[in-house]
């Protein structure tokens, strides 16, 4: 009884295996066909990173600008405010770089690195438990040898230095 159960936990657990490794073939097939289609011209691309670089080049410089010639007393909220800005303007030349092809590259590679991360078989807690005290363990007793080597070789140097 207890094999037969065991069997058909067997069969089913291979059939969600199956149906997983399918479901993350098509999400990487998507992804690639997504990747290659919407590729942009490269006067556009180029484009695109011009109008990024200028964007951060423009947060950078107009923060430099403002706290040099403009802002004498800055108050709490004023300062929020200019942090505020160069934040949106610095995320705004980021996300231009997303729509250039190394950034359609770069997100298509992030989503199969997601794809990749749900395939991982993640330890149990009594493992990590496990695995965490071997470390610790190892580490004093590292530490401890290289104390022990410090102290004999202070040692040796002292005689011979004496």
């Amino acid at each position: 009884m207890s094999d037969n159960k065991t069997k058909k936990e067997n069969v089913a657990t291979v059939a969600t295996s199956e149906s997983q490794k399918q479901q993350v073939k098509q999400t990487k097939n998507k992804a690639n066909k997504e990747a290659a289609s919407s590729a942009v011209s490269p006067a556009l691309d180029k484009f695109l990173w011009f109008l990024a670089f200028a964007l951060i080049i423009l947060a950078i410089a107009g923060n430099f600008y403002y706290i040099r010639f403009i802002a004498i007393d800055e108050g709490s909220l004023a300062k929020l405010g200019r942090v505020v800005a160069v934040i949106v303007v610095i995320l705004a030349g980021l996300g231009v770089t997303l729509l250039t092809n190394k950034g359609k590259k770069l997100l298509a590679f992030a989503r199969e690195s997601y794809i990749e991360l749900r395939k991982v078989v993640w330890p149990t807690r009594q493992e990590a438990m496990q695995t965490t005290l071997i470390v610790f363990v190892a580490v004093v007793l590292v530490s401890i040898f290289l104390y022990l080597c410090d102290i004999v070789f202070l040692q040796l140097v002292r005689a011979i230095t004496l």
